[in-house]
């Protein structure tokens, strides 16, 4: 745990005389990696386009009255000072990206040149439609004006923000292969660069800044798709510092391990000139980043994460040292430490005695016999008795011998002195990960042997997938989904069950409490944010930014409401219970299984009421999704199916309005929908081309087609051919598309009608559709507000009363929109209670 070269080693690595001749260093060639720091600066590039094109989308005016202020300052400047401002940018505009392409062909680096050359190309393309999409609006009327005469090299106007992004792009994708100091010199200039341009009025200052982020994402983003060079000590490296720890190395090679995680680092294994067998496993600023991710995730997932803070490589390994000597003084058997040592560049090694064994991972299921499984949850008890938590406790990180013996390694986030939730957390993650290998009557029965019963018992709180956080999670997930997939195969009318999805946690539940005899526990709140507690908030926002300026108008209701019919009235109330039966009809028809009516129904009251606090009904299809997955659907079948039902959805209003609209004949004024789509289709298209290209010629890319895009479109397909080849699927998917928005239409036409409206059924559906197309296009929920007045001034144009068509709109919306929040608030608890979402 020191860097002095002077500590004393156990026997087993002290060797009298340091080697003369040099190692023998076998490690493979260098590979590229997708590495931490590339998404990082990827999320905050995003994030900064994205603050910087909000205000200039959503304050037009606004943003162009405070860039006319800053473009104002600058020509305050001298003429020929702007000029001369312009010149310099220009010619360094010129000479930078020429002499980085210099020094990455002079150090032979074509590997670079393959990153930064399509990395500009994005960054200019991404550039291009960002300012004409987005920012072009909020240009000052006065730019076009200031660059009028001037001129530096060329014309002032170049470089522009695309050029910009291309130049920043440039630098983010070749900077794994330049060193500190001429990467930062490069984003120095390409800073400056853009400031001096957005001070001589060159530039909009809101381009110029989206210029620099767009530059890092696109750049950020070629690297993570191609990889770059990791941020590890080369093998050499590892090799002097091993030997100047005092350890007299004869061979370092390096062992790759298919179940070593992201942030663990490398692992090599040594021989001395003793004869001694080492483990020596080398943390770097990769890894540090790696595990930045880990924390962060935990910190925001979870109310006491109970992570330490952010350790440099060196403290890193000096801390896991330290938890391998206190786990060796409990009786557990662990990996015997040897030393901690730094290493140039910024990393750090751990040394370990090696021992001949392999990961309990790597053994099938009928391989891990009771004995060995048995004795690893032996050790585990011996770990819970002092309080300390492993907190990565995994197969991968439990070396089996040859005779059967195991021991723990990885202790590099274990805790002294740790709370009942990490302890419990230690003891779920390893029963539910041994149980996805010898399943969970067999997993439990050997932790009840190695435990006890009294202790098994406290892991039921955390039988939970938040406490499974990382790898195991996923582990876990991945068995519950392969045992959902094997459920339907072979049964494609199969009649599945709400809630009914297998689920490994609540087997092991189930098994560790017939085991210990123990009552069954509630599970432990862990959660910092829930879905509810998120949703809450943002539909407070909604209710008070959007919903109480419709109170406004309330003296006029209750005014109209005096005059109105209220047998009328009553009956537009049946229209908000017959919508979700149409709902539930057009849920039921885009799934192959039988779905039961009505849980299905109760769902989908509970989805309008998270459409009410969500835009474009996010809400409402994560419900669904959420109730298909736990009826025991495969993920790709049932996100097909909520898409499915979006585009059933889009496809039967279209048919309606159009039906609507020439029936009634006519085209009312006050009605326009103004759909400038050509403006985006190529950008759209461009930008749908280059990440097609970079995921089609990047090993990474391929992989994550092959892995992730086919196997769900396999499945999506597989949804449609079968809902297309039953011809009652195809009924209840038509019957409901249409079903809904022509309900909707009857509600508004009974509500028109109680006020004493006589307009004829057609015209009153071509309002509602044409007021529905319209607030389709608000990105607030249910189209509150935009609907509202488009309904008003429809019926107001065809001749209604502005009192009479207020009070209706507003009353048919009282009764159809928010009428669902209180009924699908209920609803949401009452699935959430009986385990359907």
């Amino acid at each position: 745990m020191s860097e002095r070269p002077g500590i004393n080693l156990p026997s087993v690595a002290a060797g009298g005389a340091q080697a003369a001749a040099a190692p023998v260093i076998d490690a493979p060639p260098p590979r590229d990696v997708r590495r931490a720091a590339d998404l990082s600066r990827l999320l905050v590039s995003g994030a900064l386009l994205v603050v910087t094109v909000l205000p200039a989308v959503a304050t037009r005016a606004s943003t162009r009255r405070m860039q006319q202020g800053l473009l104002d300052a600058a020509t305050a400047l001298a003429p020929g000072l702007r000029d001369g401002l312009v010149g310099t940018v220009q010619v360094v505009a010129v000479v930078a990206p020429v002499l980085v392409l210099g020094v990455l062909v002079a150090r032979r680096r074509g590997d670079a040149i393959l990153r930064v050359v399509p990395a500009a190309a994005l960054g200019a393309l991404v550039a291009w439609s960002v300012t004409h999409l987005a920012l072009m609006r909020g240009r000052p009327d006065l730019w076009p004006q200031v660059l009028v005469g001037r001129g530096g090299l060329v014309h002032a106007g170049w470089p522009s923000a695309v050029y910009l992004a291309a130049c920043a792009a440039a630098v983010v994708a070749a900077g794994p292969w330049l060193d500190t100091r001429l990467r930062r010199t490069w984003w120095t200039l390409t800073v400056v660069c853009a400031g001096l341009s957005v001070a001589a009025a060159a530039v909009v200052p809101l381009e110029a800044a989206a210029a620099l982020a767009v530059g890092g994402v696109a750049g950020s983003a070629v690297l993570l798709l191609a990889g770059g060079p990791a941020d590890r000590p080369a093998p050499q490296v590892v090799a002097d510092a091993v030997v100047a720890c005092g350890i007299p190395l004869a061979a370092l090679r390096e062992t790759p391990s298919p179940d070593r995680r992201p942030g663990e680092g490398v692992r090599y294994a040594a021989e001395t000139t003793t004869g001694a067998r080492l483990a020596v496993q080398v943390l770097g600023p990769e890894d540090r980043n790696r595990d930045l991710f880990h924390r962060l995730a935990r910190l925001t997932m979870l109310r006491h994460p109970a992570d330490t803070a952010a350790l440099s490589p060196l403290a890193a390994v000096e801390h896991e040292l330290l938890m391998l000597v206190f786990a060796g003084r409990t009786g557990a058997r662990v990996a015997e430490p040897v030393i901690a040592y730094p290493v140039a560049g910024g990393g750090a090694l751990l040394v370990t005695v090696e021992r001949a064994a392999r990961p309990l991972s790597a053994f099938p299921g009928e391989q891990m016999t009771d004995q060995v499984l048995t004795g690893v949850w032996t050790s585990v008890a011996r770990l819970q008795e002092h309080r300390l938590a492993h907190r990565a406790l995994r197969p991968e990180h439990i070396l089996v011998e040859p005779d059967g013996a195991s021991r723990l390694t990885a202790f590099a986030r274990a805790q002294l002195g740790a709370t009942p939730d990490a302890l419990g957390s230690d003891i779920a993650e390893l029963l539910a990960t041994t149980a996805t290998h010898v399943g969970a009557h067999r997993a439990t029965q050997c932790a009840l042997a190695g435990l006890g019963p009294r202790q098994l018992a406290t892991a039921l709180p955390y039988l939970q997938p938040l406490a499974l956080l990382g790898p195991a999670r996923r582990e876990v997930a991945r068995y519950d989904q392969a045992r959902a997939r094997a459920a339907g195969t072979g049964a494609k009318r199969r009649t599945v069950r709400p809630g009914g999805r297998p689920s490994l946690l609540r087997d092991l539940s189930a098994e560790v409490v017939a085991a210990t005899g123990a009552e069954p526990a509630r599970l432990a709140h862990l959660a910092r944010f829930t879905w509810k507690s998120v949703f809450g908030l943002v539909g407070a926002f909604l209710v008070l930014h959007l919903a109480l300026p419709q109170f406004a108008n309330a003296p006029a209701v209750l005014t109209a409401l005096h005059d109105a019919n209220w047998w009328w009235v009553l009956v537009v109330l049946p229209v908000t219970f017959i919508s979700q039966a149409f709902s539930t009809c057009l849920q039921m028809g885009t799934i192959p299984a039988r779905l039961p009516f009505g849980p299905t129904y109760e769902v989908q009251f509970a989805s309008s009421f998270l459409n009410r606090i969500t835009p474009s009904n996010v809400g409402g299809m994560a419900l669904n999704l959420r109730y298909l997955q736990k009826t025991g659907i495969e993920t790709g079948a049932a996100t097909a199916s909520v898409g499915l039902q979006s585009l059933a959805g889009a496809v039967s209003n279209a048919v309606v309005a159009a039906g609507f609209f020439a029936w009634t004949g006519r085209h009312h004024a006050g009605v326009h929908l103004h759909l400038p789509a050509g403006r985006y289709v190529l950008p759209a298209v461009a930008l749908t081309l280059a990440a097609g290209c970079l995921l089609g010629v990047t090993a990474p890319g391929r992989r994550f087609l092959r892995e992730k895009v086919w196997p769900f479109l396999h499945a999506a397909t597989s949804t449609v051919t079968g809902i297309a080849s039953d011809p009652a699927k195809l009924a209840l998917l038509v019957g409901g598309a249409l079903g809904l928005p022509f309900i909707q239409v009857v509600g508004l036409a009974l509500s028109v009608h109680a006020f004493g409206g006589d307009l004829p059924f057609a015209q009153v559906g071509a309002v509602y559709m044409a007021a529905r197309l319209v607030a389709n296009a608000a990105p607030v929920p249910g189209g509150l507000g935009a609907l509202e007045a488009g309904l008003i001034a429809g019926l107001t144009a065809l001749g209604l009363a502005a009192g009479a068509a207020t009070s209706a709109v507003l009353v048919y919306r009282l009764l159809t929109f928010w009428l669902n929040v209180p009924l699908g608030a209920l609803a949401l608890g009452l699935v959430q209670r009986k385990g359907y979402v």
